[in-house]
C-alpha cells in the first residue's frame, strides 16, 4: 500500500483490536487508529507493539472514563485531562514514526459524550472569545511539547451540522474565518490542519457557503485529509464515489497523509476505495 495512505479504524468499528491489526497486516493497510476504538487497559502497549505502519488520532487511546477532548473547555479538569491526551499522542506518533498526532479543534461548551454525532445540548450561555482564548493556550502548550520531541500536531477542522446551528456557532475552526484565525494567531511550523473533506462539506452547506471556494482559501494550511462522503446534513462516513467532491483536488495532493475514515467495510470495498484515491491522484 501507499505509504501515505491510511485506514482509520472506524472501517473496522465493532471488531476487537486483535482482529482489525490482523486485517490490516494481511492485506498491508496502513492504520489509523482513531476514536471510537473501546477503553483497554493494554490499548497502548498493542499500539506500540504492533508492526503495522501507524498513527494515533484524536481520542485514542480511549480513556477508563469517558469525556469529550476539548480543547477549549472552561473546564479546568476536561481541558488539563485533554492537553495531556494531545501530549501523549505525540509520544506515541514519535515511538511508532507516525507523521504526526492530530485532535479535534475546540469546543465551546463541554458536550456529553453519547451527543457527538447528535444534536448537542447548550446548557448555558457562553462567551466565545474566552473559549478561543483557551483554545489558543492550550494548543500552544501542546506545541511546545511538539516541539521538543519533533513531532507536527494537526487541528482537524469540526464539522457543523444543521441541527446545532441556530444562527451561532459553538465549535471552534469549522470553516475558513476561525482556521485562518487559529493560523493567524499561531505561527508555528508543527502546526498544521488536517482537513475533514466530509465535515466541510457539512459545514459549507448549514452555512450557505460554496464548498470549493472554501477549500481553496483552506488549502495553504493543511498538512493531511481524511476522507469521507455524506448528503451535505450529516457527517455518517459514506463510501467514495466518482462524483465525490475532492477528487478534482486528488493529484495536486497525492504526496500528502490521506485517512479513509468511511464507516464499517469489508476488505474489497476498503481497496476499492484506496484504488479511486490513487486513480485520481496520478
Amino acid at each position: 500500500m501507499e505509504s501515505n495512505i491510511y485506514v482509520s479504524s472506524l472501517a473496522f468499528i465493532g471488531k476487537p483490536v486483535e482482529d482489525i491489526i490482523k486485517v490490516c497486516y494481511e492485506n498491508n493497510f496502513n492504520l489509523e487508529f482513531s476514536s471510537g476504538m473501546p477503553y483497554r487497559d493494554d490499548m497502548e502497549s498493542i499500539y506500540s507493539e504492533s508492526v503495522l505502519t501507524r498513527m494515533p488520532h484524536n481520542y485514542f487511546p480511549a480513556p477508563k472514563d469517558p469525556y469529550v477532548l476539548n480543547l477549549a473547555s472552561s473546564n479546568d479538569e476536561i481541558r488539563a485531562k485533554s492537553i495531556a491526551h494531545c501530549k501523549n499522542g505525540l509520544s506515541l506518533s514519535k515511538k511508532s514514526n507516525s507523521p504526526f498526532f492530530s485532535a479535534h479543534a475546540g469546543f465551546c461548551i463541554d458536550p456529553d459524550p453519547n451527543e457527538l454525532g447528535r444534536k448537542i445540548a447548550i446548557k448555558e450561555n457562553y462567551d466565545k472569545k474566552i473559549h478561543k482564548q483557551l483554545f489558543l493556550d492550550s494548543v500552544n502548550e501542546i506545541l511546545e511539547f511538539a516541539d521538543k520531541i519533533k513531532v507536527d500536531f494537526l487541528i482537524e477542522n469540526n464539522v457543523l451540522a444543521p441541527f446545532n446551528f441556530d444562527g451561532t456557532n459553538p465549535l471552534l475552526c469549522c470553516e475558513f474565518s476561525e482556521i485562518d484565525w487559529l493560523f493567524d494567531n499561531i505561527k508555528n511550523p508543527r502546526l498544521g490542519l488536517l482537513l475533514d473533506t466530509a465535515h466541510l462539506k457539512v459545514s459549507c452547506k448549514t452555512l450557505q457557503i460554496n464548498l470549493q471556494e472554501e477549500f481553496e482559501k483552506i488549502e495553504p494550511f493543511v498538512k493531511a485529509f481524511h476522507h469521507s462522503d455524506n448528503d451535505g446534513t450529516i457527517d455518517n462516513n459514506l463510501v467514495l464515489k466518482e462524483d465525490y467532491w475532492f477528487l478534482p483536488y486528488m493529484k495536486k495532493f497525492k504526496e500528502y497523509v490521506h485517512v479513509l475514515e468511511i464507516k464499517a467495510q469489508d476488505v474489497n470495498e476498503i481497496k476499492n476505495q484506496i484504488k479511486l484515491l490513487k486513480e485520481n491522484g496520478r
